[in-house]
């Protein structure tokens, strides 16, 4: 089951040639095709559910719905969904400090200990300062990954009063700033820091004061378990030998709700995408400060071989190539989630799965190279503009007429055929990397076209069939004679 939504308005079966395409179109094309991506590889990795969806600026563009909320239910998955949204959290946590600090309430460089009731690590590195706000937030406070017990493995998170029990057992891993350290248990102590300070809990602190700020109304600081099938989507663990899934059991984070607690759907965090641009672009205060938030993604950690993860306070850093994106990812029982924002074009995109063996993070860098172009030039972002285009020669064909997925019986060569303002381009679903194997056809007579090469010029040709109704049914290439599925 899945359900498309583009807002702006468009029909590929207006299109009437080749060069006219115009850019809603050639967006409208490469949004299917990324649709039947999706579809075609959570299909074979058997994923009962999952949500993605593009934001520009102040508008949530697109999604795209796959599969059922819980197995058991039958639920369709929709844009309002929540999902267990993991590591991501770790953003409302940042977010929720930055606020305290900015207040004055919570000093960055302090020693995270005077607000835990004296709680720290056992300290034999002879480190020159504690854990801070600030070095926790970059993941470079040399705390340990997670707690002394591996409350994963049966999803019994502690209480606030194990969890300071946990701290004063644990030892410090490494002095601050000499290795970065992914730490559950650092953001958990942040978690116990915003309550303490702000005399509430950091779950009522992160939906008062930023929640409802933005109209995340839908969202929660914990995982609403009693509404699996009814607007919660039920998480399920990897798949056994047999191809069977086991759902995850019901669990909160308590005391690790500020590490992996936050259950969110594609609607709001489209509102929290939004808040950043809006911020970015128009500066002032709203939640925080402009140049807090700025601070806050600005690189505060690299390895001295810039081979290590690059982290600004609580925001991780991707690179799609030549562009860097600012976000986070997510990893928990059952789920699994991908928040990422490209700001200079004011785009994010965000997808959560119910699988813990299929990562969101490479269809969402997929999505991104697939579409990226096409939805700066429909929505007019002012930085890193398109690159030009050589002019080709209209065409009379109507190209929707090829548009659709092909495949061969029994072997996984599907591939989704477009259009677009180079003719047609054919993505191929199942490959590595499919923008990169993205193939451009050019047409040359009647249902005849040529695959262009990266140079420019043409070879082998492509050739579509139609049955008796005129309807084009397949497309021959190197002899291969691949089926329009629809």
């Amino acid at each position: 089951m899945n359900r498309t939504f583009f807002t702006a308005a468009i029909s590929i079966a207006t299109v009437a040639t080749a060069a006219a395409q115009s850019p809603e179109e050639a967006l409208a094309s490469r949004l299917s095709a990324a649709e039947a991506l999706i579809n075609a590889q959570l299909t074979k990795e058997s994923v009962p559910g999952a949500a993605i969806g593009i934001v520009h600026d102040q508008s949530l563009v697109w999604s795209h719905q796959y599969g059922v909320e819980s197995v058991e239910t039958g639920t369709p998955v929709t844009d309002d969904t929540l999902f267990s949204i993991c590591s991501i959290s770790k953003l409302f946590t940042g977010v929720a400090a930055m606020n305290l600090v900015e207040s004055g309430a919570v000093a960055l460089d302090a020693p995270v200990s005077q607000y835990l009731g004296g709680a720290a690590t056992q300290d034999d590195t002879g480190a020159e300062e504690p854990a801070t706000v600030r070095n926790i937030l970059s993941h470079v406070a040399g705390l340990p990954r997670e707690a002394e017990k591996d409350y994963w493995a049966d999803n019994s998170f502690p209480d606030t009063d194990k969890l300071r029990a946990d701290v004063n057992a644990q030892t410090q891993l490494y002095r601050p700033y000499d290795y970065w350290q992914y730490s559950n248990l650092g953001m958990a102590m942040l978690g116990d820091v915003i309550a303490s300070v702000s005399g509430t809990s950091w779950n009522d602190y992160v939906e008062s004061e930023i929640l409802a700020p933005l109209g995340m109304t839908a969202t929660t600081t914990d995982m609403p378990f009693d509404r699996v099938g009814d607007g919660f989507a039920q998480g399920y663990y990897v798949r056994k030998p047999d191809g069977v899934r086991a759902a995850a059991e019901p669990h909160q984070f308590r005391a690790f709700s500020a590490a992996a607690g936050v259950a969110s759907s594609v609607n709001d965090m489209a509102k929290f995408a939004s808040w950043h641009f809006r911020l970015h672009e128009n500066g002032g205060e709203e939640i925080l400060k402009a140049t807090t938030l700025k601070n806050m993604q600005r690189v505060h950690w690299v390895g001295a071989e810039f081979n290590e993860p690059a982290w600004g306070l609580a925001y991780a850093t991707r690179r799609y190539g030549d562009k860097t994106m600012w976000g986070h990812g997510g990893y928990c029982p059952g789920t699994r989630a991908e928040f990422v924002m490209r700001l200079p074009e004011k785009t994010a995109l965000v997808m959560m799965t119910t699988a813990n063996d299929v990562s969101p993070g490479g269809f969402v860098q997929t999505v991104y190279k697939l579409t990226g172009d096409a939805v700066k030039t429909v929505y007019g972002e002012k930085g890193d503009a398109a690159p030009a285009k050589k002019k080709r020669k209209k065409s009379k064909m109507n190209l929707a007429d090829y548009e659709g997925e092909y495949y061969v019986p029994n072997y996984d060569w599907d591939m989704y055929i477009g259009v677009d303002k180079e003719g047609l381009f054919a993505l191929p679903l199942f490959a590595d990397d499919p923008v990169d194997g993205m193939q451009i056809f050019v047409h040359e007579e009647g249902d005849r076209f040529r695959r262009k090469r990266k140079d420019d010029t043409l070879a082998e040709p492509v050739i579509f069939e139609r049955d008796e109704t005129g309807r084009v049914i397949a497309v021959t290439q190197h002899s291969y004679r691949s089926v329009r599925r629809r």
